[in-house]
């Protein structure tokens, strides 16, 4: 007699942002980056555009790839978009990650409305981890670190297709 397969059992949620993690130094990000930590301070997500051509870019830099211009803008921008792409990391390699168990947590690149190929990598919160997909629509919020609450990350959320 075969014994049918119990389903396996949902992942928590993450809730928050991993800590005990690296976090960036503000008194220290170059200039082509502060923008982008000045904006999430703000609750706005700021994305790096070229003043010539237009082309959005993150990770910022502090020349266009596109038409080599040094001149740029921080633009705020709506925050949603879709998952691109996502992991589910179960087994952690950082030392904070396994003593404060925080697994499992995903790591999702966003793709963001405003350019094909604008994307940022962060975490989706509130959504087990089986629940994830790709092109799944989300939305940006912001969350202090609970290691440097004066560092605020970007973080999304499922968002209701419209």
């Amino acid at each position: 007699m075969t014994q049918g397969r119990q389903p396996a059992a949902t992942s928590r949620p993450m809730t928050g942002p991993l800590e005990g993690v690296p976090l960036p130094d503000l008194e220290r990000v170059p200039d082509y980056e502060r923008g982008f930590w000045e904006g999430t301070r703000q609750g706005e997500l700021r994305i790096q555009q070229c003043s010539d051509c237009g082309l959005f870019r993150h990770l910022p830099t502090p020349m266009c790839p596109e038409c080599s211009s040094l001149d740029y803008a921080w633009t705020r921008v709506s925050g949603r978009g879709f998952v691109y792409s996502y992991v589910i990391v179960r087994h952690p390699v950082h030392p904070a990650i396994r003593e404060k168990e925080q697994t499992p947590y995903n790591i999702c690149m966003i793709e963001l409305e405003e350019q094909e190929g604008l994307r940022i990598c962060s975490n989706v919160l509130q959504v087990s981890p089986e629940d994830i997909s790709i092109e799944m629509p989300v939305q940006v919020t912001f969350m202090p670190a609970v290691d440097n609450p004066e560092v605020v990350l970007p973080v999304f959320l499922h968002a209701p297709e419209e």
